[in-house]
């Protein structure tokens, strides 16, 4: 895989966007069906780094572009949406150039900007997103303090009809999350101070990361249906170590399904640009060339999760009794162990084919190439589903 030049040297970059893009396509195409307007909230936009003059390489001229497709798309198919725009920027040098940039455009959506500490604005922004309308905050800062904590956040969490992507920046957490003089923070982000003595790096990752998704969805209210999160790991350019995770919230089991599709494709975009960025560097400090490329290598890695484990998974999930997976079913599934749809596809199929599964309502006897479960059936109420009992 080739990565743009101009996301050469933040290759964490290209992935965060191209996520953002798919999903917020996906997302406002849905939501564009069914409400008049649609918000979105850059909270804290820069731009930093630019490479692009046309700001292709941000969030904010991605953002744009997504919306006006969707704002055209939806108009083809009858839907007269109002898109809106918000993005907030401290830097004086940066929120200028931000200011330029979007007084420069010819797009259709409405857009504005506001000038300040994420924190000083909070209800300002509130005042501009309206007390109900579908609003996406998309909360990418620079640093932690004073921005991921949940208390900062709360006013967000608790507003009707929004949804949040957040970038938790681990690994500056993780360095922070036991040390005596941090235990306020802590406390702030996780709602305890965290406990991970004796864990392993993988374990710490899973137990700060969940405590973190359990905290946010604790705060917001019961109406409006039941709070969901998932979270994409970004990895550090040339390293096998998490930089960052890009966590998910919503309260629509569809939005889960939806997002862990968009990020799936991403996955193998990830370990291509991972191992492009250390085959660069490799050729910048040897001048020696790998005889495979990215996308050869990424074939060589080790895969996302073994089939045997999501085999169990199935095995327990399922009962001798018939029982509907549907839509719902399937977030719960990916919520809690976060895997893809398609690792669940896989071994299900493997487990029928072993005779220790069957789907009742496959009428076509697993003739199925790719969906052997459609959770989607029955306007979202899936299929029937059972353990065979020998």
């Amino acid at each position: 895989m080739e990565i743009p030049a101009h996301y050469r040297g933040r290759e964490q970059a290209l992935i965060k966007h191209q996520l953002l893009e798919t999903y917020l396509y996906k997302l406002f195409m849905i939501v564009g069906q069914h409400q008049p307007t649609i918000s979105y909230v850059d909270c804290f936009a820069g731009p930093w780094q630019v490479a692009s003059d046309d700001m292709s390489d941000t969030s904010i001229g991605r953002s744009l572009s997504t919306m006006k497709n969707c704002l055209e798309s939806l108009r083809d198919m009858g839907h007269n949406v109002r898109f809106r725009a918000l993005f907030i920027e401290k830097d004086v040098t940066a929120y200028h150039r931000l200011r330029g940039y979007l007084d420069s455009l010819d797009t259709p959506v409405e857009t504005e900007s506001f000038h300040g500490e994420f924190y000083n604005v909070r209800h300002k922004i509130l005042d501009w997103c309206g007390p109900a309308g579908f609003t996406f905050f998309f909360v990418d800062p620079l640093g932690w303090k004073g921005i991921v904590e949940v208390p900062t956040l709360e006013p967000f969490l608790q507003r009707p009809n929004s949804e949040f992507l957040i970038n938790f920046m681990f690994e500056f957490i993780l360095r922070a999350h036991d040390i005596r003089k941090h235990e306020k923070d802590m406390i702030a982000i996780f709602g305890q101070v965290p406990q991970t003595d004796d864990m392993t790096p993988d374990q710490k990752e899973s137990y700060l990361v969940n405590l973190y998704r359990a905290n946010l969805k604790r705060v917001q209210p019961l109406r409006g249906g039941k709070p969901r999160s998932v979270t994409v790991p970004i990895q550090r350019p040339g390293k096998n170590r998490t930089l960052y995770h890009l966590v998910y919230l919503t309260r629509h089991p569809l939005g889960i399904v939806k997002f862990m599709e968009a990020s799936e494709p991403l996955d193998f975009v990830q370990k291509a640009v991972r191992i492009q960025a250390k085959h660069d560097k490799k050729i910048e400090t040897t001048g020696q060339c790998e005889l495979f490329g990215a996308l050869e290598n990424v074939k060589i890695e080790q895969g996302n999760v073994p089939i045997s484990v999501v085999k169990e998974y199935w095995l327990r999930q399922l009962t001798s009794q018939p029982q509907l997976f549907g839509i719902d079913k399937l977030a719960d599934m990916l919520e809690e162990t976060g895997w893809f749809e398609s690792n669940f596809q896989e071994a299900f199929h493997e487990l029928q084919r072993e005779g220790k599964a069957k789907n009742l309502d496959d009428a076509e006897k697993s003739k199925r190439r790719k969906k052997f479960v459609h959770f989607d059936a029955n306007r979202n109420c899936g299929e029937r589903l059972a353990k065979v009992i020998r």
